[in-house]
């Protein structure tokens, strides 16, 4: 009796860890917001409020469709402005960029 209590114990506890290792990462709220705000400071003096781009590249959606939230991170940590940003804070940009239009 003992044995199967402790199986079925190991048992939930197993689910439980794998299925929170595959709930993909969310960005809150207030996040995105923080997002925007940056975008508005740091970004749109070069790529335009609408994202359509001016001195900078056009950042739309069509235009990120081929970039992963990875491959928008690793940019913006190489990208000249963005420099002076957190790697939470580019993460949360990326997001950002990724999910909204």
């Amino acid at each position: 009796m003992n044995f199967r209590v402790i199986a079925l114990f190991l048992t939930v506890v197993t689910v439980a860890i794998f299925l929170a290792a595959c709930t993909p990462d969310t960005v809150s709220p207030p996040d995105l917001a923080d997002a925007a705000h940056v975008y508005s400071n740091d970004c749109a003096s070069c790529h335009r409020e609408d994202r359509t781009g001016d001195h900078g590249k056009n950042i739309t959606q069509p235009e990120l469709s081929d970039f992963t939230e990875a491959s928008l991170e690793a940019f913006l940590l190489d990208h000249k402005t963005a420099k002076n940003l957190t790697p939470e804070q580019v993460a949360i940009m990326a997001n950002w960029l990724k999910t909204t239009s």
